[in-house]
């Protein structure tokens, strides 16, 4: 079936969009649509919802619709954004590419974990889904699947200091292959001491190394050679549990090892 086999539906509002959902058996939901290499049969877009590319700045967090696009997110400027969240965009395609492509499409592929999701998830982010009937919170730590008969309508996003922020991507640089991943590591301390520390992988599958993370809390800097050692083999411990009833090639489990010690090592 090739793309004009196609039917493309449109809603201007998400009483439009839950009316569709409901009467038309197997729509699909799409956005920006560049993250898809086969439409659908039965597709309805967002673009005309207002509501899903709204933008919410507060003193603690901010919250992103779904529909936002990546580029309108950049002209906030790195003042307004974490860091990391800065980087990972920046480092999808090109600026093009980022003109038509949405926060929400990038991390709620069910199949593969793209760019944006190792750092929201790092960062605590949270999830806001809506039905016709009610709306439900779920944190990125927790979400497994869009609960039935939801659509996700926004990403609230905390708005820490970090004093250490890495990001990066493995694999092909403008491909997405077995090779892919994504990583992130985030530190806060104060006075030396670590009172704040996340790390994420994601792509085949999504993980939080969170005993690590309790770990490491309430550390003094900084960490010595012998101590490192150990983070990076628990480290190595998390990575295998999380992947073990996944097929990856053996450089990926490498790679974040040594992005493990890197990041490590930033703190001596």
């Amino acid at each position: 079936m090739s793309d004009k086999d196609c039917n493309v539906f449109y809603a201007r509002n998400l009483n439009e969009l839950f009316y569709h959902l409901k009467t038309i058996a197997g729509l699909k939901i799409v956005g920006g649509c560049t993250s898809i290499n086969k439409m659908p049969q039965k597709a309805i877009s967002t673009i005309q919802i207002v509501e899903l590319k709204q933008i919410n700045k507060h003193e603690r967090f901010i919250e992103f619709g779904p529909g936002t696009y990546l580029n309108d997110i950049l002209a906030l400027g790195e003042r307004n954004l974490p860091k990391i969240l800065v980087e990972a965009i920046k480092s999808i395609s090109n600026p093009f590419i980022r003109n038509i492509a949405t926060l929400g499409g990038n991390i709620m592929n069910q199949d593969f974990k793209h760019t944006l999701y190792a750092p929201l998830l790092a960062l605590d982010s949270s999830l806001e889904f809506k039905s016709p009937q009610e709306t439900t919170y779920v944190s990125m730590l927790n979400f497994k699947k869009i609960p039935e008969g939801s659509v996700l309508t926004k990403i609230r996003i905390p708005l820490n200091d970090w004093d250490i922020s890495i990001f990066s991507r493995l694999g092909p640089e403008h491909n997405i292959n077995e090779n892919t991943a994504h990583f992130a590591f985030l530190v806060e301390t104060d006075k030396s001491v670590i009172n704040n520390f996340k790390i994420a992988f994601a792509g085949k599958v999504a993980f939080r190394t969170q005993e690590l993370e309790n770990r490491m809390l309430g550390l003094r800097l900084p960490l010595n050679t012998k101590d490192i050692a150990s983070y990076v083999h628990e480290a190595a411990q998390i990575f295998d549990k999380a992947y073990e009833e996944t097929e990856y090639p053996p450089v990926l489990r490498q790679q974040f090892l040594n992005l493990i010690r890197y990041s490590f090592e930033q703190l001596t």
